[in-house]
């Protein structure tokens, strides 16, 4: 019986300590080596607090996705394709196309 209560409690506890998630300062300074694009040897510190962080990740990732979706290969594309794609009305009817 005591071995059973002793398992139930120490299994609880294994629970109970793997449900915490560690709790982050979003004002903690934390500073970080850069890389700089384009070469091996150029780094540089950077110090930011967590928030700032967190902003810069999701500033490039957006960016990167934009950069993604506007990208295309102009030669397999059509001439209405390309023009689509650089935002420029095609007309193909003949008729003007309103802005």
């Amino acid at each position: 019986m005591t071995r059973s209560a002793i398992l139930i409690v120490a299994l609880s506890a294994a629970a109970a300590a793997a449900a915490e998630t560690p709790t982050y300062d979003p004002n903690e300074v934390v500073c970080r080596t850069v890389s700089a694009t384009g070469s091996r040897l150029a780094q540089s510190r950077r110090c930011a607090t967590r928030a700032q962080w967190a902003e810069d990740e999701r500033t490039q990732r957006a960016q990167f996705n934009e950069r993604t979706l506007r990208q295309t290969n102009p030669q397999t594309m059509s001439a209405a394709e390309r023009a689509f794609a650089s935002g420029r009305s095609v007309n193909v009817g003949g008729s003007p196309v309103p802005n």
